[in-house]
């Protein structure tokens, strides 16, 4: 008998993609990975919009700094207006801070602007990011930021501060009868039957059952898998360096080394070194 792609596949490989939901970001990738018509849907979704219409759609876009941190974006698209979408999952709460959509937004603007070109030419973006739980904690199916000037209109309404940058976060806890709560559950379960958008559905069941769905969702993984080891690893040699520091910091201090010199030697900082 001669075998199959299912052959070849680690089996823990295997069992992961089956059981992913598209609340899993590299599940998300391998799903919406260049499929324009299911991009439209997810985002006239999330926008509440029927009249959208996408150009563009990638996943696992490199946005790259060459003097610092780089990102890699889920989900980046584009419509008839050349409007920008940025869209993220993010399970860890933590994940979601409003510093890292600062940094999103920079780097977005930044590979967006070319030289020579002006600011008014900057794209108006959305940036939206799909949370696995409430963290606001307010049962509201859509959070969004709005930016206000401290001067007030007539009616003793802030001002609008409008960048064209718009800022979203979607509650993947809220499971109206409405098309986002439709939307969140079925970001939330692993089964493509108990899925309500037949686009979504069709998608799983191609990446779960189908040979070339489920090798091209398995190399995802396996590459998501290399690139959290490679984290990992730079993340416990950092851990380390930080507590030989400490314990360099400690050494010298006992013998009543002055702890500014203790702080250019070790590079912690002169309130670390005073708690020490």
């Amino acid at each position: 008998m001669s075998k199959t792609v299912f052959d070849n596949i680690d089996p823990v490989v295997l069992a992961r993609v089956r059981a992913m939901r598209l609340l899993d970001d590299e599940f998300m990738s391998a799903a919406f990975s260049g499929d324009i018509k299911t991009t439209q849907l997810l985002i006239r979704i999330l926008l509440n919009r029927n009249d959208l219409t996408v150009t563009k759609s990638m996943t696992q876009v490199q946005k790259t700094n060459l003097f610092g941190k780089s990102v890699k974006l889920d989900v980046v698209a584009e419509d008839i207006f050349k409007t920008e979408y940025n869209i993220e999952i993010q399970r860890a709460d933590s994940g979601a801070s409003a510093r890292r959509i600062r940094y999103h937004q920079a780097m977005l603007d930044n590979h967006t602007l070319n030289k020579g070109g002006t600011f008014k030419d900057l794209p108006n973006l959305y940036i939206i990011f799909i949370l696995e739980h409430d963290i606001f904690e307010r049962g509201l199916p859509v959070y969004r930021v709005y930016k206000t000037l401290n001067i007030q209109d007539d009616l003793g309404n802030n001002l609008p501060f409008d960048d064209d940058c718009n800022i979203m976060y979607i509650n993947g806890e809220y499971k109206g009868d409405d098309p986002l709560g439709k939307l969140m559950h079925d970001f939330s379960t692993s089964n493509a039957d108990e899925m309500f958008y037949k686009e979504l559905a069709d998608r799983m069941r191609f990446l779960k059952q189908d040979e070339e769905g489920i090798e091209m969702a398995s190399k995802i993984v396996e590459e998501y898998g290399d690139i959290r080891a490679a984290e990992a690893l730079q993340q416990g040699i950092k851990q380390g360096a930080q507590q030989k520091a400490v314990e360099t910091a400690k050494n010298l201090k006992t013998n009543g080394i002055d702890i500014n010199i203790i702080a250019e030697c070790t590079g912690l900082s002169i309130e670390e070194v005073q708690k020490l």
